[in-house]
């Protein structure tokens, strides 16, 4: 690492997910990125990645010799038995690890740490034919302790090979890796009577005993979905040895802005806490809904500072969509203000604004780069308003990660099931409930973010002599596509909040359910119409991203709005 003296947080990082990890010039990339904007960490998030890069030998027949120094001598006591049970696997910690190696390499060269970040627990498939006491009525237990077992043979297998690796990051509470206490079905006596605490406790004392072994730092991660959950793995984390880093969502259950500060922030005993955030737009946009969020941060670094914590990690892709990241779209914007921001929260907007520009090749070289700074300054500095009023209502949570429900149940199970706002914040618990006000809300703030960009579109047709024409182009351009996900989404919200009105409202009001339902069949035909025109989008333009195309899917909305129709109003 750098000297980091005087920076407001000494870890500063981005974060790259799934197949990108094994993109070596991606990563390359990142890690020029990371110098440029003097930053210092790198994660390479992958639920697989150390099983990748692991047999473990043991599990196949190797016992470790005087001499042995790598992995290729557990290779030689087990090649037989790997081609054995799993032939196409046996090779691949042999091509991966060169490739680790190399990344690792060119990391040193740049005082850059690199970490990795995962969903524990997880495991090669083998592992099940090998041990099948593992599997009770169809099941896989949870809690058979062999799996702490197992976590200690891999991790000291992944360290003895890799000490360049400076930690793990890893989430054991989120129900999304191949096992975990949060989605055990397993309902033997041993998972009937262990409580999830406990299991926190076996699986996180099993890391940490090989992390700290290895002088590796454990960053344990407060993913998790709602309080109860929160709950649960907090007294554990607390519990745990003070060197282990407890690494906080900057809010609670998911990268929603809409939603308050995590509650966690500053609360978690003596450890070092680190502050995660999303640049690229899971749950805002993916960037086509543009959203630049250098306040947001700001003021949400400030307070996390204020809080004690000391890391910041920005992450710039998610893993449940390959080939996409902020780097592709205006949200880039949003890796400059978190490296600038990370490093001094006190940073002006008009530097953050200048950097951007000039190392992104915006400026023409003809005018002022203050004036270019100015009005870049008054196009994306007004996104993020217009966004949080298109994929949320009233800050509730009402995409399915950025795209639209596909129906008005699905709409309201992700509002008000899993993506509760309700459950961090009380005063959003009638946000989405079938009462006029609710309703005349969604449609006044839809309103309202037309109208705000319908300003910004014009605004950003114009634009001053040292920019240059060929990016501010795109980006007027990229404002129109943005413009018809506005729609899309008003639309949606509207037929949802409309129709869930006329089916459940106890309200005695004939003439406004009139009115409504006269609404209803407006925005069901413009919905029709604007299935035809994403058709013309997909089969006459060639936009990149490919994601616009994902995100402006004929097929969906014809999906949703079918589903309407078939309610009984």
């Amino acid at each position: 690492m750098r000297n980091d003296h005087g920076a407001d947080f000494a870890i500063r990082g981005l974060e790259t997910h799934s197949t990108a990890v094994w993109d070596y010039d991606w990563i390359m990339e990142l890690m020029d990125t990371i110098t440029t904007l003097d930053m210092n960490t790198l994660v390479l998030h992958r639920n697989d990645f150390i099983d990748e890069l692991t047999w473990p030998g043991k599990y196949f027949g190797y016992q470790k010799k005087p001499g042995d120094r790598s992995y290729f001598d557990i290779y030689n006591q087990t090649y037989l038995t790997l081609y054995k049970y799993t032939p196409v696997r046996r090779p691949i910690p042999f091509q991966k690890g060169g490739y680790l190696k190399r990344i690792l390499e060119q990391a040193r060269r740049r005082n850059i740490q690199v970490y990795i970040e995962n969903k524990e627990l997880y495991f090669p498939d083998i592992i099940l034919e090998l041990h099948p006491e593992l599997v009770h009525d169809g099941h896989i237990c949870a809690n058979d302790p062999f799996w702490p077992e197992f976590l200690k043979e891999k991790y000291r297998e992944f360290f003895s090979e890799y000490p360049q690796v400076a930690g793990i990051i890893t989430s054991p509470a989120t129900g999304e890796s191949k096992v975990s206490i949060m989605s055990n079905r397993c309902q033997c006596p041993r998972c009937q009577r262990t409580t999830k605490g406990e299991w926190f406790r076996s699986i996180l004392t099993a890391m940490y005993e090989v992390t700290h072994e290895m002088g590796k730092k454990l960053v344990v991660r407060d993913f998790v979905f709602d309080p109860a959950a929160q709950q649960q793995i907090a007294s554990v984390m607390e519990s745990l040895p003070e060197d282990v880093v407890i690494s906080l969502k900057n809010t609670p259950h998911d990268y929603y802005p809409t939603f308050p500060e995590n509650p966690r922030i500053g609360n978690v005993g003596d450890h070092e806490q680190w502050l995660e955030f999303d640049t690229m737009g899971q749950y805002f946009g993916w960037g086509l809904g543009v959203s630049d969020m250098m306040e947001d941060y700001r003021a949400r670094l400030r307070s996390a500072k204020q809080k004690g914590a000391s890391g910041a990690i920005f992450r710039l892709d998610w893993e449940g969509l390959d080939s996409h990241s902020s780097f592709q779209t205006p949200n880039k914007i949003n890796v400059y203000s978190g490296a600038m921001l990370s490093k001094d929260t006190q940073t002006p907007p008009e530097d953050i604004y200048s950097t951007f520009l000039r190392r992104e090749g915006w400026l023409s070289g003809k005018g002022d780069e203050a004036e270019a700074a100015a009005w870049i300054r008054s196009i994306l500095g007004r996104t993020w308003p217009i966004t949080a009023k298109t994929v949320f209502i009233n800050g509730c949570v009402f995409s399915d990660s950025s795209l639209i429900p596909v129906s008005m149940e699905h709409a309201l199970w992700l509002s008000e099931e899993k993506n509760s706002l309700k459950d961090w914040d009380s005063s959003k618990a009638d946000s989405l409930l079938p009462k006029r006000q609710s309703v005349e809300a969604c449609i006044q703030e839809k309103q309202w973010a037309l109208a705000q960009l319908d300003q910004l579109c014009q605004d950003s047709r114009e634009w001053p002599d040292s920019i240059s024409d060929d990016k501010a182009d795109h980006l007027s351009q990229w404002f129109g596509l943005d413009r018809e996900y506005l729609l899309m989404f008003r639309d949606v919200a509207e037929a949802t909040m409309i129709a869930r009105y006329l089916l459940y409202t106890e309200e005695q009001d004939e003439s406004y359910r009139q009115e409504k339902k006269a609404q209803l069949q407006t925005v069901l035909e413009d919905l029709r119409q604007m299935e035809e025109r994403f058709r013309q989008l997909f089969r006459q333009t060639d936009h990149t991203p490919w994601t616009v195309y994902t995100l402006l899917d004929p097929e969906h909305v014809n999906c949703f709005r079918r589903n309407i129709q078939q309610l009984p109003l």
